[in-house]
């Protein structure tokens, strides 16, 4: 009696066959991107200046709530949710660079994370005015006015000079390049956030919120900040394009697994003594 034992052809395997036949493939272009976000904090500015000064100098301060959406000082509008996503840009450049350095061993791999990590909380501050809960319960405990009107400034300070006295080491370590890429827009931001703040909170505390030039100084403020953050991204990604030649993020389908109930019908049956030949 002859056994018949089904064989597998070779041809129903081979890879060609199980080609993927396509995919999604997108190409970060981050220099564009960064001239969009450059274009967009200016018209922000602009936008800015319009509404402050028709709030200030017109018979409509509020006009239907518009106004209120493009002041730079304000929480929960356009301006606010801008920087808080430029902000997250930042951290996800710093993430990118710390795996980066992470797979090279780098010995300061931890202080690309560290900083990673900060910015992503800036982010969330900057939507959510976490630092500014501390401004009512020093001033009142304190009895503080003149520039630390705002007295979540002292905190902020000593955080500051904390992280430079912890990375003075950690920069100069970097390329030249870098390293005052990374000291311009950290002047640049700090001087916003610490310096024109301590002198609006002498202004604010002597001629009050409410007018226009207190909203100048805010100007001046919030458009060091967002200039310091897009200075940063720049410099970041300056550097991991050169580290990298470019960014690219492919997703692609996974290839199909072949099932047993796919290649059943197409068995082959050979009789045994044919196969023993």
């Amino acid at each position: 009696m002859n056994q018949e034992i089904p064989v597998l052809p070779y041809s129903l395997i081979k890879t060609e066959e199980l080609k993927d036949k396509g995919g999604l493939s997108l190409h970060f272009k981050g220099k564009k991107l960064l001239h969009w976000l450059y274009r967009a904090a200016a018209i922000l500015v602009v936008l800015n200046i319009i509404a402050v000064s028709c709030k200030y100098l017109t018979d409509h301060p509020n006009a239907w709530g518009i106004i209120p959406q493009f002041e730079l000082d304000n929480e929960r509008n356009i301006p606010t949710y801008f920087s808080s996503f430029i902000l997250l840009l930042s951290s996800f450049l710093l993430f990118t660079i710390a795996f980066m350095k992470q797979r090279q061993r780098d010995k300061y791999t931890w202080h690309w994370r560290l900083l990673a990590f900060v910015f992503l909380y800036m982010s969330v501050d900057e939507s959510a005015g976490i630092h500014e809960m501390l401004i009512y319960p020093l001033r009142d405990n304190f009895n503080m006015g003149g520039i630390f009107y705002f007295s979540w400034v002292i905190a902020g300070g000593l955080l500051v000079l904390g992280l430079g006295i912890y990375y003075l080491r950690f920069l100069f370590s970097l390329e030249a390049r870098l390293r005052k890429g990374l000291i311009l827009a950290g002047t640049v931001y700090v001087g916003g956030a610490l310096g024109v703040e301590l002198f609006g909170g002498y202004y604010a505390d002597t001629y009050g919120l409410d007018n226009l030039g207190y909203a100048m100084i805010t100007t001046v403020e919030e458009t060091l900040e967002i200039a310091g953050v897009l200075l940063l991204m720049s410099t970041l990604y300056s550097y991991l394009e050169q580290q990298l030649a470019f960014l690219r993020l492919n997703l692609r389908r996974a290839e199909p697994e072949v099932e047993l109930t796919d290649i059943l019908p197409q068995l082959k049956a050979v009789p045994q003594e044919e196969r023993l030949n």
